[in-house]
């Protein structure tokens, strides 16, 4: 019997020794604080009507499937059919830290951003790369869309 158990743990030994060790960490509030400051930049640009210095906040993985002048569509397009940026609220929250030999950091930011003539649903989510969280995706959903006399 023994010999039947030394055999087993050298047989699975080899499949240890060439795994991934990782650990997840969900909603630090840390991670949050981060993902936020990165937010703050955005709505600071967009408050001041300065759409082409967002451009540095967002991603490669971004650019991939939009363009940087698609990006400055939306968000004077938003500016002008919204109104200017008042303010903001977090509505909710996510992140996920993956530590180890694989380390990912994902955030998902969801607020309530008031406009000078509508309201919208904004989410933005990143991704930390080298060390600096930048915008992956940026989603506005608002009723002001709706009015089509403010399409043009």
């Amino acid at each position: 019997m023994k010999k039947l158990f030394l055999f087993t743990i050298i047989a699975i030994l080899p499949l240890f020794t060439s795994c991934t060790v990782n650990g997840t960490n969900h909603n630090e509030e840390s991670e949050k604080i981060e993902a936020e400051k990165t937010a703050e930049q955005l709505y600071d640009y967009i408050s001041k009507k300065d759409f082409l210095s967002t451009e540095k906040l967002f991603s490669e993985k971004f650019y991939a499937v939009s363009s940087k002048e698609n990006l400055r569509d939306i968000l004077e397009k938003t500016n002008k059919v919204l109104g200017n940026y008042e303010n903001r609220e977090l509505l909710d929250w996510k992140t996920s830290r993956t530590i180890g030999t694989n380390p990912k950091s994902e955030y998902l930011l969801i607020y309530e951003v008031k406009y000078q003539k509508f309201k919208a649903k904004e989410t933005i989510t990143l991704l930390k790369e080298d060390d600096i969280i930048k915008i992956i995706g940026y989603h506005v959903n608002s009723d002001g869309f709706l009015n089509p006399e403010l399409q043009n």
